[in-house]
Parts: structure tokens; C-alpha cells; sequence
């Protein structure tokens, strides 16, 4: 696990050409004495004493808890406990769960558990490079699907599933590289062939959508920001992605900012007004900050709508801040949120991540895990579980994607 307070934090940094890489360890943040002579110290950079000593403690034990759970909840091919619709995202998410907290396929003492999710996974993906369990697999990617079933879903695990392969690239041997190479290159010409579909409308391009035409609305910004968190984080592993691709991404969530007199954060699709969330207005801060535009006007004014839409109410069964919110998913917003107000720094992580905490900490069940999402109960408590985890998580920087 992730000690904090002073003492050595055990690291393992794997190269896919020397195989298991040797055990190196760094100094942890210390939450006393911040390193002020480091080029990424400044007044608005996260800072760890958000929470005291026994804070971290009782949120590290709780984040054990949570795995220890979800390591009961595998299942025999690999995969974490999920309606087929559900995956494998839902076990991307709980492999992320584990790597946030520092395991790896490669060491320690889940190691063979989280081999086993990177091998299902994998095993998920269709011959047209859609990681989905229940998705067309015919090339090119066929749009003619039931909704529900499959428009809806296929391409959210497509992209979670493939940010999880992405993220956990670098911690393979080099058979294990190998194999992910190939999983990973075929992701991503799938994700770049969808971004290219129906963009009819100028504001609609860089953007993706469902996998069926649903209606006239042809990218969201919920989609758009799985999509684009692993197109950057296939980049960031070295694979080759085109520049424009991301481009015009964060061009197009740059389109979905409301600039209302009464509104001013990002919302679902360019110009609905009527589908506000904390999960879009997180994902176009995220959006925004990997961008390298922290202090864009748009990503700060999405970062105090966030702090006037706290998460303070765990999971509530009801939108709560107005009719004009869409059905807002706690868990989801959660994660994203929280990796959005890390990025931003300064008061923004400050005021944010306390809350969030108390909330989470407060109502995590004594068997380890958290209830189910009550706008997506369906998915059970692996997805809840995995997403409070990864956001409880995000201090640690262990993710290259959670890095500011």
C-alpha cells in the first residue's frame, strides 16, 4: 500500500525490455516539509496536508479494505463480478484500482490476480479492435446495434478498458509487453475510425458518440473523455497517435463549455444546457488540464462550479442541485472530479478533497466495499468499489494518467 507520512515508499518501475524490473524506492511526500526548490512546486500545486496524519491512516486503511474485497470478487475467467454489458470495464476499473494503490501484474501480493484481468481483458477485444464483451466484432465497426444492449455500452468499455491496458503497459515484463502491444494498437485504430463517424456539425468534430446513431446529437463530452484519456495515455506509453486526433479533441470539449449567464461550466454535448453533471464538468477540467490550460478560464470556472457541487451527499438517489441536472452518477463524478481538482491545485484540491472523503470513508460497508450507484445499480458494487478506490487514490500519483 501508500505510505505518506515520512517514510520510504517502495516503488517498482518496469522497462518492457529488461522484463521484471529490480525494486527502487523514493522518499513519500512529506506532508510537513514540501520540496519548495522543485520546478513543479508552486502555490497552487496539490498538497498532501489536506487531511491529517490520522486521516491518511484511516483512508489507507479503508482503501485496503476495498481491495481486500474486491480481490474476493474475481472470477474464475479473470474478469471482476459484472453483467456482461458491464465489461470489462468494470474489471479495468478494478485493475486500476490495484495499480493506483501501487500493485502490479509483475510483483506483490495480487500480482497473479491482476495478470489474470489484463489476460481477460484482452481476451475481450474483437477482431475490428473493440474491447467489449458484447460488441459487432465484423471490420469495419458495424453501427447497426441495439442501443441499449450494445450501442450504448461497447464503446465505454471500449475506452476504459483500453486506458487500463494502456496504463498498465509499462509495468509488464517483455512477454507481457508483447502481447499488450498489438492489444493496444488495434484500440486505438478502432477509437481513431470512430472519431471520424457522422461529424455533420462543425462543433460535433473531434468528438465521439455511441456506437449506433441514436439522434441528432453526434459526440458527447462523457464519451469524448474516456476516448481521450487513453488516447493520451497510449501516448504517453510510447504508441503512436496522431497529435491532430488529440487536437481536435480537447477542441471539441473546449465547444461544450456553457458560458451562460446563470451556468458557467462544461455540460454533456455542445449547447444542452439541460445536461449538467459533475462528471462532465470534471472531464472538461481533466480535459482541459492535460491540455496544459490549468488556468484557462473555462477549467477554473468548472472548478468552482464543482466546489458549489460538492459530494457531500454520498450517492444520492436524485439529481440535487436543480431540474436542469441529467441523472448524475455519484461514483463517476467522484473519480473524475476528483482527478479534475487535483490537476487544478491550490484551493480548488483543498476545499474539494476533504469533503469527498468524509463522505466516501463514512459510507463504506463493513465488508469492505461500497453500495451500488443508485442511477446504475445494475453494475453492483465492483464498479462502486473499484471508482471510490481509484478516487481515494489519487494523491498517490501512481497512475501516469492521475499526473500533473
Amino acid at each position: 500500500m501508500i505510505f505518506r507520512l515520512g517514510m520510504i515508499l517502495a516503488v517498482t518501475i518496469y522497462s518492457a525490455n529488461d522484463g521484471f524490473a529490480q525494486e527502487k524506492t523514493k522518499p513519500s511526500p512529506d506532508i510537513s516539509s514540501p520540496d519548495v526548490s522543485s520546478p513543479v512546486f508552486s502555490s497552487k500545486a496539490p498538497s498532501t496536508r489536506v487531511l491529517t496524519k490520522d486521516q491518511w491512516t484511516q483512508l489507507d486503511g479503508s482503501v485496503e479494505r476495498g481491495l481486500q474485497w474486491l480481490a474476493t470478487k474475481q472470477q474464475g475467467n479473470g474478469g471482476f463480478e459484472a453483467i456482461p454489458q458491464g465489461q470489462p470495464a468494470i474489471t479495468a476499473f478494478c485493475l486500476m484500482a490495484f495499480l493506483a494503490q501501487g500493485e502490479s501484474p509483475a510483483d506483490g501480493q495480487y500480482r497473479q490476480s491482476l495478470s489474470r484481468a489484463v489476460e481477460y481483458i484482452m481476451a475481450q477485444q474483437k477482431d475490428n479492435g473493440l474491447i467489449a464483451t458484447i460488441a459487432p466484432s465484423g471490420i469495419p465497426i458495424s453501427r447497426n446495434v441495439d442501443h441499449m444492449r450494445v450501442g450504448q455500452t461497447a464503446v465505454y468499455n471500449h475506452a476504459i478498458s483500453a486506458l487500463a491496458l494502456a496504463e498498465v503497459y509499462g509495468q509488464c515484463n517483455a512477454d507481457q509487453a508483447q502481447l499488450l502491444a498489438p492489444v493496444i494498437e488495434k484500440a486505438i485504430a478502432a477509437t481513431l475510425e470512430m472519431q471520424k463517424w457522422g461529424q455533420k456539425a462543425a462543433h460535433d468534430v473531434g468528438g465521439w458518440r455511441y456506437l449506433d446513431e441514436l439522434d441528432f446529437i453526434k459526440s458527447d463530452l462523457s464519451i469524448t473523455g474516456w476516448q481521450l484519456m487513453f488516447l493520451r495515455s497510449a501516448q504517453n506509453a510510447g504508441f503512436d497517435v496522431p497529435q491532430e486526433s488529440i487536437e481536435a479533441a480537447v477542441k471539441y470539449i473546449e465547444n461544450c463549455f456553457l458560458n451562460d449567464s446563470d451556468r458557467k461550466v462544461h455540460g454533456y454535448a455542445v449547447g444542452r444546457r439541460s445536461s449538467i453533471t459533475r462528471a462532465m464538468a470534471g472531464a472538461g477540467v481533466l480535459a482541459m488540464a492535460h491540455a496544459g490550460k490549468h488556468d484557462s478560464k473555462e477549467a477554473l470556472a468548472s472548478g468552482e462550479w464543482i466546489l458549489q457541487h460538492d459530494f457531500s451527499n454520498y450517492n444520492a438517489d436524485k439529481p440535487l442541485y436543480g431540474s436542469y441536472w441529467s441523472p448524475d452518477r455519484y461514483h463517476y463524478g467522484a473519480v473524475v472530479c476528483t482527478q479534475a481538482m487535483f490537476q487544478l491545485g491550490g484551493k480548488y484540491w483543498e476545499q474539494f478533497f476533504p469533503t469527498l472523503v468524509k463522505a466516501v470513508l463514512a459510507n463504506q460497508q463493513p465488508n469492505g466495499s461500497w453500495p451500488p450507484e443508485k442511477f446504475d445499480r445494475v453494475y453492483g458494487s465492483c464498479y462502486s468499489t473499484s471508482l471510490c478506490i481509484l478516487s481515494l487514490s489519487v494523491p498517490n500519483q501512481m497512475l501516469p494518467i492521475f499526473q500533473r
